[in-house]
């Protein structure tokens, strides 16, 4: 024996629907964790951290500050003093000084996800955002002008060391994050795109449409 039951559908030639809150995810709380950003330089993580922090009513940590006031010179003439390792531990300290207590919207360097022991404190103690950014994004962002905080990685032009660092940097980018979030919207729709990752927001139409385009 079928039952038949008539459902009425306000699109009769939809593909897909969807029903109320079906994007809604257990809110984020910022009593339990913080919220990390990993992405390559000039991804956007300081705007968009800022403004979320914002939002959120939060402090708001770049780990390239704390390393700067803890070693009293710029990460560039730091650097050029003591090389790329010596300012990876540095940088190892002041995630682990950053992330320690939960409720603050932390931005990373883009290399900080290098580190192992950053990776498992970030699975402990985080949500972790990656700001995803394609190579001419970020060309055109540097290309205004050098990058004095962070130097050269190498000696290869601009271009060849972001995809030499993406290569390398995006699968534990992958691996390490919680939500990707696109770097090439405005800080301002990164911002909402964060709040519905960590279900503090629920879609509007137009991102309901968004998705569906993606899909």
């Amino acid at each position: 024996m079928f039952i038949k039951k008539k459902v009425e559908v306000a699109e009769a030639d939809a593909t897909m629907t969807f029903r109320p809150g079906q994007f809604r995810r257990e809110p984020f709380s910022l009593e339990r964790k913080n919220i990390v950003l990993v992405g390559l330089r000039a991804s956007g993580k300081t705007t968009v951290g800022r403004l979320l922090a914002e939002r959120l009513a939060c402090p708001f940590v770049d780990t390239d500050d704390l390393v700067e006031a803890d070693l009293g010179v710029s990460i560039a003439d730091f650097v050029a003093a003591h090389g790329w390792p010596a300012f990876r531990a540095a940088e190892e300290a002041a995630v682990e000084h950053a992330c320690g207590l939960p409720g603050k919207v932390v931005a990373t360097g883009g290399g900080a996800v290098l580190s192992e022991k950053n990776r498992a404190l970030w699975g402990r103690q985080a949500v972790v955002l990656y700001l995803a950014a394609d190579i001419p994004l970020l060309v055109a962002r540097l290309g205004h002008g050098p990058d004095a905080r962070r130097p050269a990685l190498s000696d290869l032009p601009l271009e060849e060391e972001l995809v030499a660092c993406l290569r390398e940097r995006e699968p534990l980018y992958m691996a390490v994050m919680d939500h990707m979030l696109q770097a090439c919207r405005s800080p301002e729709q990164l911002v909402e795109d964060a709040l519905v990752a960590l279900g503090l927001a629920e879609w509007d139409g137009e991102e309901r449409e968004r998705l569906l385009e993606r899909w």
